[in-house]
């Protein structure tokens, strides 16, 4: 790894040896977190956002009514009825069932971004290369 990087690393680990210990042994791992920041392989995003979402249908079930019923290709309306009952488990499980999680976080990542799909703190995010690599690098507290 080049002395650049590393330094880098240690200013946005603020000098903490263990998490840029930590960074150096995960490198090559498809998502891993570290400190107050998790990274994420770039060429592995879609994969790991459609694996968050599969195993969230509560989350799913949250997005915008108009966003879902772009996707599932349903009546706004009847998404709008779902979520006024608090059906967000159901529809969830109704994206799920039909194919359409990917379809959904792929025009998810396209419209707001990695940030958005996983940027828990603040939505913000920076690539990064490490060791060759590209990452994503978000905040998570």
């Amino acid at each position: 790894m080049k002395y650049n990087t590393i330094k880098e690393l240690y200013t946005l680990m603020d000098d903490d040896r263990s998490d840029v210990e930590n960074i150096i042994d995960n490198i090559g791992n498809d998502d891993f977190e570290s400190g107050n920041y998790r990274f994420i392989k770039e060429s592995k995003t879609l994969d790991v956002a459609i694996e968050q979402y599969e195993n969230d249908e509560y989350m799913l079930g949250c997005f915008n009514s108009w966003f879902i019923s772009d996707i599932l290709d349903i009546d706004e309306d009847v998404i709008k009825a779902m979520q006024d009952t608090e059906a967000y488990e159901a529809i969830g499980k109704l994206i799920i069932s039909l194919g359409k999680v990917e379809n959904m976080i792929e025009e998810y990542i396209n419209t707001d971004g990695y940030g958005s799909v996983f940027g828990s703190y603040d939505g913000d995010y920076e690539e990064i290369k490490l060791d060759g690599i590209d990452y994503i690098q978000l905040r998570v507290n």
